[in-house]
């Protein structure tokens, strides 16, 4: 087997070729920087028209930066039945673009398998900055999500292709749902600091985050302080350990 990874030098990617590799398997990487390639042979190119670099390989590791749908069937007609792993996210369950980019591989190739993420540990880094002055100023501290480590995703991802996991939908999360505000506390202990949590208005994040993303995200965070994100079983299932916690994460990146 010849696997394609997309994304390959990104959060998730570089520890799917590690993981590959690690298994003997051959890989190449699209990149548009073949300086920042560290592994695998080299394809320079972009994700919106992967043509050349799908050729020749058996699989895909699909990840599609863009928050829309657009030039999607372009992207994947050359996965043409292959072996596809895309990595998708929970909100795909109620369609939109996430959905389309699902539904845009299930027309190319029945091999195929949904990695559905509620949201990444590496989400966080966003508040390094201000975690290192002692506070972190955002909007709902109490909104609990399920972040999960990009290792578990890519462990997921090197299952999907060393096993038979077909026309398979796996939920990818961490093992608890911890709110914002206790996030902010786990990165403090890691940085070996106290690092508090200070709510900030509505308003103050909509101009700080920009109207266009603000109006999906704050909606959303907003529904988690009543009802959390869930907390999957897929990642023990598929991967044989258990899904790696925050705090894990969090040493490994500020101690």
């Amino acid at each position: 087997m010849k696997v394609l990874v997309t994304g390959a030098t990104g959060n998730t990617g570089r520890h799917v070729v590690t993981g590959l590799l690690d298994q003997g398997i051959d890989v190449r990487v699209l990149v548009r920087d073949p300086s920042k390639a560290r592994q695998g042979e080299v394809a320079v190119g972009d994700i919106t028209d992967p043509t050349e670099a799908a050729e020749g390989v058996d699989a895909v590791y699909f990840v599609w930066p863009f928050y829309s749908s657009e030039g999607i069937n372009k992207a994947v007609k050359p996965f043409k039945d292959k072996k596809v792993v895309y990595v998708s996210s929970a909100a795909a369950e109620d369609g939109g673009f996430w959905g389309e980019v699902e539904s845009a591989i299930g027309k190319v190739t029945d091999d195929w398998t949904f990695l559905r993420i509620t949201g990444l540990a590496t989400n966080t880094l966003g508040w390094v900055a201000q975690a290192k002055t002692g506070k972190v100023r955002a909007p709902y501290g109490q909104a609990k999500r399920s972040l999960v480590h990009e290792k578990d995703v890519a462990d997921m991802a090197v299952k999907a292709f060393t096993e038979d996991h077909a026309k398979q939908v796996y939920l990818v999360t961490g093992p608890e749902a911890l709110s914002q505000a206790n996030q902010v506390k786990i990165i403090g202990q890691a940085m070996g600091k106290p690092v508090r949590w200070e709510e900030q208005p509505e308003q103050e994040a909509i101009t700080q985050l920009g109207k266009e993303f603000a109006a999906q995200a704050l909606p959303y965070w907003a529904s988690l302080v009543a009802e959390p994100e869930p907390v999957s079983l897929d990642v023990p299932t598929v991967t044989g350990h258990p899904a790696r916690p925050f705090e894990d994460w969090a040493r490994e990146r500020f101690s």
